[in-house]
């Protein structure tokens, strides 16, 4: 080969070793990315916890107080009043009886009780006014036996009886404006009874 040709050679080698040096990356950048060197890994994102729905329930409503505000209870001063003894037939009670105009009433005072007795003296701001008497009797209904009257503590006059055989109820109208009166009760073989006083709508406005 002539010198010429072996210069060339030479020459073209050189351009090819440079270009090959030029172009091809460092071995540090291949190696990093070979590596996943720098690479970032994407961080999931946190969802928001879902708060669970709350429903406003309506505020409780306190629970009416009963209509009865007085209760009237027994005495041991009985012997004080004029009248303490029921009479040997209630039948004479109950044919005069004043009929209730009202279609409802208030409850203003009550008795409940198993046994009977004298009431203190009482008063009812009502000119007109009903006794309810209401009998309960479970252990032996067929003998029991309830009776009451009642009486004006002033002059001793009755006013009003009822007698009620077995379990039930019985109502009274009475007319008497802000008298004094007690009521003389007996019961046999009752478990429990209740008289509760009630006036027409309005009465204590």
């Amino acid at each position: 080969m002539e010198r010429g040709d072996l210069a060339a050679v030479l020459i073209a080698l050189t351009l090819v070793i440079i270009l090959t040096v030029v172009l091809s990356p460092p071995a540090q950048v291949h190696r990093q990315a070979t590596e996943g060197v720098g690479v970032t890994t994407p961080v999931p994102t946190a969802l928001p916890t879902p708060v669970p729905e709350t429903t406003e329930s309506p505020s409780p409503q306190p629970t009416p107080a009963p209509a009865l505000t007085k209760r009237i209870i027994y005495t041991r001063d009985y012997y004080l009043f004029p009248v303490r003894f029921l009479p040997s037939d209630m039948n004479m009670y109950g044919f005069s009886d004043i009929e209730w105009q009202y279609d409802r009433s208030v409850a203003y005072a009550y008795i409940e009780e198993n046994h009977g007795g004298i009431t203190e003296p009482f008063t009812v701001p009502s000119p007109v006014w009903r006794m309810t008497s209401t009998v309960s009797a479970t252990r032996t209904p067929e003998r029991a036996r309830f009776r009451m009257i009642l009486v004006d503590q002033k002059s001793g006059r009755v006013l009003e009886g009822v007698e009620i055989r077995f379990p039930g109820s019985a109502s009274k109208t009475v007319s008497s404006s802000r008298r004094s009166v007690y009521m003389v009760i007996e019961a046999e073989n009752v478990d429990r009874f209740l008289i509760t006083i009630e006036l027409p709508p309005g009465s204590l406005q």
